[in-house]
C-alpha cells in the first residue's frame, strides 16, 4: 500500500499581506501528478488544513477543489485537524464525506476507532488523532492528566492498538527532537512529546512543524510544509513523503520534491544596486546596505520586486560587526497613497481623476528609476 503524507497546508496563508493561494494551488497540481504516476492508494493530511480557524473562503473553495480532485481519483482521504483549524469547522459533512472515503477526524473521542483499509497483505489501521491539549482529554475523558506525553499515551492506551497489524498514526503534535522554524511556535517545551509514545506504531504521519524530517528513527516523520513560508525555511527543500507498506515490518519512505511557482530568498546590496536588478516576483526578504535610510524603499522595490516580503538594512556597528535594524515594509506608504491622501485633505469634494492617477504613476517611476 502506498500512502502519500501531506501535512500543514495551511490555506489562505498571507505573508506580510501577500496571499499564498495561487502558490498553494500551484503545488497542489504537483500533488494530483504525483498520486497518478505513483499509483498512491491513500492520502494522509496530517493537520492545519487552514491558517485560520475561520478560514477566507477562498481557501475554502480552494480545499473544496482539491478534496473533489481526490475524489475523482478514486482516492481515500484520511484527515485530522491542527492546531489552527477549527474542529468544528473543518469536521463539517465528515458524516457524509466518509461514504466517499474520505474521513475527517477533529474530535478526541473519535480517535479511537481506527479507519480500516486492505491490500494484499491484509488490514492496515489508520488512527487519526487531531491536535490536542491535555484539557482536551481530560473533559473528554474525566481525567486529570497534566502534561502532553501523558494526553497522548492515555489516548494511545483507549486505541488497544493490536501490534501484530500494519497501524499507522496521524498526529499534530511536537515531537521531542523535532528541528522547529520561525513560523512554528512552543511554549517553552512544555508541549512537547515523548517520541517513544508511538512506537507502536508501524508510521507516525505527523503535523505541526514545518521542516520535513525524522525524529529518532525514518518512521516517525514530519513531511512538513507544500511551501517556504518564513524566512527560516528558505534552504529548506520542500517534499512530500511516499510511505511504502508491505508486510509488517516492510516500509519503505521516498520524497518528492514540491517545485514552487516563484522561490521564496533574501537579497542583498544597496537600493541602487536591487534597484538595477533583474525584476521577480519571487518572494523576497532585502537587506539594504545603505548607511541611511533610503525613503520610501518598500515602495521603490516593489517597482522591481512587487512580492517584497520584508526590508531592513545591514549596518556596520562600532565593534566592527554587522547590526540588522528590521522593518515592516507593509509599514511604508507609497507615495501614491502620501499624495491620495494630501489631496483629498486639499480637497475633500473631489475625487482622484484616472488621468491625474496615471501621471503620478509615471512621475513616480521615472523619479524611482
Amino acid at each position: 500500500m502506498k500512502l502519500l503524507h501531506l501535512s500543514d497546508l495551511h490555506l489562505g496563508l498571507k505573508i506580510c499581506e501577500i496571499s499564498m493561494l495561487d502558490e498553494q494551488r500551484y503545488v497542489f497540481e504537483q500533488v494530483f501528478d504525483c498520486i497518478k504516476e505513483h499509483h498512491i492508494d491513500a492520502v494522509l493530511i496530517s493537520g492545519d488544513v487552514y491558517d485560520k480557524s475561520i478560514p477566507p473562503v477562498d481557501a475554502v473553495k480552494l480545499f473544496d477543489e482539491i478534496l473533489f480532485r481526490l475524489s475523482e481519483m478514486n482516492v481515500p482521504i484520511l484527515i485530522i485537524s491542527g492546531n489552527h483549524d477549527s474542529a468544528e469547522r473543518l469536521s463539517f459533512g465528515a458524516r457524509v464525506m466518509s461514504r466517499q472515503r474520505i474521513w475527517v477526524v477533529t474530535n478526541v473521542k473519535e480517535a479511537l476507532e481506527p479507519v480500516t483499509l486492505r491490500d494484499e497483505y491484509g488490514d492496515v489501521n489508520f488512527y487519526l488523532l487531531p491536535f490536542l491539549r491535555p484539557s482536551d482529554v481530560n473533559n473528554a475523558f474525566s481525567q486529570s492528566i497534566a502534561g502532553y506525553t501523558e494526553a497522548i499515551r492515555f489516548m494511545i492506551e483507549q486505541m488497544k492498538v493490536d501490534p501484530a497489524k500494519r497501524n499507522v498514526m496521524l498526529a499534530h503534535q511536537f515531537v521531542s527532537g523535532a528541528s522547529v522554524s520561525d513560523s512554528e511556535l512552543t511554549v517553552g517545551g512544555t508541549d512537547c512529546v515523548d517520541r517513544a509514545v508511538f512506537d507502536v506504531f508501524d508510521y507516525a504521519a505527523l503535523g505541526h512543524l514545518h521542516t520535513p524530517q525524522r525524529v529518532g528513527k525514518d518512521t516517525v516523520r514530519y513531511c512538513g510544509t507544500p511551501l517556504k513560508y518564513s524566512l527560516s525555511e528558505i534552504g529548506h527543500q520542500k517534499s512530500m513523503t511516499i510511505v511504502t507498506l508491505g508486510e509488517k515490518t516492510d516500509i519503505t519512505l521516498d520524497t518528492v520534491p514540491f517545485v514552487p511557482q516563484h522561490e521564496m530568498r533574501k537579497l542583498k546590496g544597496s537600493y541602487r544596486e536591487l534597484m538595477e536588478g533583474t525584476p521577480s516576483e519571487d518572494y523576497l526578504y532585502v537587506e539594504l546596505t545603505n548607511n541611511e535610510d533610503v525613503p520610501y524603499a518598500a515602495s521603490g522595490l516593489r517597482q522591481i520586486y512587487p512580492n517584497l516580503i520584508s526590508l531592513s538594512y545591514l549596518r556596520n556597528n562600532r565593534s566592527g560587526g554587522e547590526t540588522v535594524v528590521m522593518l515592516n515594509a507593509e509599514d511604508e506608504k507609497s507615495p501614491e497613497e502620501i499624495f491620495e491622501e494630501l489631496f483629498m485633505q486639499q480637497h475633500p469634494d473631489s475625487e482622484i481623476t484616472e488621468l491625474q492617477h496615471a501621471t503620478l504613476r509615471d512621475m513616480i517611476e521615472q523619479v524611482w528609476r
